[in-house]
């Protein structure tokens, strides 16, 4: 986003005007678009830039993509994305899978914790199929 390309901007003239080298360390699960963000950030792709595919993942990785359209209204729209995000992840939760929602800004991301929070807790499975215990303890 525009807080990542800032900072990138900054620490590159840091770099032009100190003739000081930085060293970025970039990493994601599911960035596509790896070659572009390397050039990006002035990466040798030949020295600087690896690579690890779902090969090296110990569980495979899916992906989904949901959209929704048609819904004008901004209020109405989020509670569908919201019904839509809930009905998938319980799903997938009960039988047995793990599940990592991603949402386009961090406040976003909280919005939408509680909103399936509130849905779960509606319906009373909040305890039953969002909190799992293990290894940490209680709702771990």
């Amino acid at each position: 986003g525009a807080v990542i390309e800032s900072l990138v901007a900054r620490v590159h003239r840091l770099v032009e005007s100190s003739q000081r080298q930085v060293r970025i360390l970039g990493l994601s699960a599911t960035l596509p678009n790896y070659k572009d963000v390397a050039r990006f950030l002035h990466v040798d792709e030949s020295r600087g830039l690896f690579y690890f595919g779902p090969e090296y993942r110990p569980v495979p990785l899916q992906q989904q993509y949901v959209g929704v359209t048609e819904i004008k209204d901004r209020f109405r729209r989020e509670k569908k994305m919201n019904d839509v995000c809930y009905d998938i992840v319980t799903d997938a939760l009960q039988r047995g899978h793990q599940v990592m929602v991603f949402v386009h800004s961090r406040r976003g991301t909280g919005e939408t914790a509680r909103a399936l929070a509130d849905i779960a807790t509606k319906e009373g499975v909040l305890d039953s199929v969002f909190r799992t215990q293990g290894k940490e303890g209680p709702a771990g």
